[in-house]
C-alpha cells in the first residue's frame, strides 16, 4: 500500500512539472505533391534553433511558442518559406494546411524545347544564369506540379541542350489550393491573369 501510494504522487508530481503541449500537425492537400519536410527556425537570445518534421502521422511537439519561420518542401521541389512568424500556445494543436499555404503551377510542354529544367521566379527577376536570379521553385521535366505560395510568378524554360532560358509566362497568378496548367491546350477556359511570350502556350486554372 505504502509503494502504491508513493508511486502515485511521483507520477502527479510528473504531470505538473511536464512541459505544455505545443502540436504542429501537417495536413496534406489531395492533389498536390506530397510534403517531404517541414523545416521550423527560432531564435532565442540571438541563437538560431532548428526543428525538422519528417514524420507527419502524428503531431509533432514543438519546443516553444515560437515565433518559427516555417519552410516547406514538397515532393520533387525546392524548399520553400511558408510563414514568416508562426505562433503556437499551449494546449494547442496547429493544423498546417498545405491547400492554405501553397497552389502549384504545372508547366505542359507542347511547343515548347525539351527542358532540363522548369523555374518559377517573381515577374522581375533576370532569369536563370544572370546575376541576381532568384528561383522561387524548380521542376525537372514538363507536367510536374510545383507548390508556391500565392502570388504572381513568371515562367522559364531551360532547354536540355544548354541553351538560354526562355521566359515562357511573365505573369501566372497562383491561388492557394488551385492549379495552374501553363500550354494545357485541353482545358478551355484560360484565367485571363496571365501574358505569354509570344508563341509561348496558353494557360488554365483549375481547383485541384
Amino acid at each position: 500500500m505504502r509503494g502504491a501510494v508513493l508511486l502515485v504522487l511521483v507520477q502527479v508530481s510528473g504531470a505538473f512539472g511536464s512541459e505544455p503541449e505545443r502540436l504542429l500537425k501537417v495536413v496534406q492537400q489531395r492533389g498536390f505533391p506530397a510534403v517531404e519536410l517541414v523545416t521550423l527556425y527560432h531564435t532565442t537570445n540571438g541563437k538560431r534553433e532548428k526543428v525538422e518534421v519528417t514524420a507527419f502521422e502524428k503531431p509533432t511537439q514543438l519546443p516553444s511558442a515560437g515565433p518559427f519561420e516555417v519552410w516547406v518542401r514538397c515532393k520533387g521541389g525546392t524548399v520553400v518559406k511558408s510563414l514568416d512568424a508562426l505562433a503556437v500556445n499551449a494546449g494547442v494543436t496547429h493544423e498546417l494546411k498545405v491547400g492554405d499555404l501553397f497552389g502549384t503551377v504545372e508547366v505542359f510542354g507542347d511547343n515548347l524545347p525539351r527542358a532540363g529544367k522548369i523555374v518559377l521566379t517573381a515577374p522581375l527577376d533576370p532569369g536563370p544564369g544572370e546575376k541576381n536570379h532568384v528561383s522561387v521553385q524548380t521542376a525537372t521535366d514538363y507536367r510536374v506540379a510545383m507548390c508556391v505560395p500565392p502570388g504572381v510568378y513568371a515562367v522559364w524554360v531551360v532547354p536540355a541542350n544548354g541553351g538560354r532560358a526562355q521566359r515562357v509566362e511573365d505573369h501566372v497568378r497562383v491561388h492557394a489550393g488551385r492549379n495552374v496548367r501553363v500550354g494545357d491546350r485541353c482545358r478551355s477556359h484560360p484565367t485571363g491573369t496571365g501574358h505569354s511570350a509570344p508563341g509561348a502556350p496558353t494557360m488554365a486554372d483549375s481547383p485541384t
